[in-house]
């Protein structure tokens, strides 16, 4: 199993502030630094993950999963995508400190508009931003495959960021299959 390079944060220098999310792979906390640096900490069981290993023979190496979304974080650098700024492990947790995105998601955005639906001119806007950084993702070759509006946060600025790479996967170099 590939181990993350020691961290320099530690856990005892975080503060959970909020609760972002629950999803199958974790829990997402807006943290706040001994330093006052704000973030968000995407924490993954080890339990969890044992699980899955030993429910699924389909997923028999989750912790591969889990470090190629390390990986992608790590090599992102392009504005509607988060930077990874640290990955923390523990005996009972692996988490991904990321950019802090503080305005909510896309959906809860959209539940708040209720009847006032977008305007033409803010879905092409948030189109724009989501085709912009599809395209940067697989211009390196991460094909990205979990887009929905609870994975598009929302920025202080209005700018939207693709978050959760668990279900993504790296292309293979070589060239594209012949047609048939």
């Amino acid at each position: 199993m590939d181990q993350p390079p020691p961290s320099a944060l530690d856990m005892r220098d975080l503060k959970a502030v909020s609760v972002i999310s629950h999803g199958a792979n974790g829990v997402v906390f807006h943290i706040r630094l001994s330093t006052g640096e704000l973030l968000d900490l995407k924490a993954i069981s080890r339990s969890s993950i044992e699980h899955r290993v030993t429910a699924t023979s389909k997923d028999s190496d989750a912790y591969s999963r889990i470090w190629l979304e390390r990986d992608v974080l790590f090599a992102l650098c392009h504005p509607p995508l988060p930077s990874l700024c640290d990955v923390i492990t523990t005996d009972k947790i692996i988490s991904f400190a990321i950019d802090r995105c503080s305005s909510g998601d896309l959906a809860s955005l959209r539940r708040r508009q209720s009847e006032n639906m977008f305007s033409e001119v803010v879905i092409r806007f948030y189109a724009t931003e989501l085709l912009l950084a599809l395209d940067y993702l697989h211009g390196t070759g991460i094909v990205y495959r979990d887009l929905k509006p609870k994975n598009a946060l929302m920025k202080e600025s209005g700018h939207l960021m693709i978050v959760d790479f668990n279900l993504s996967t790296k292309l293979s170099s070589g060239p594209p299959p012949e047609p048939q």
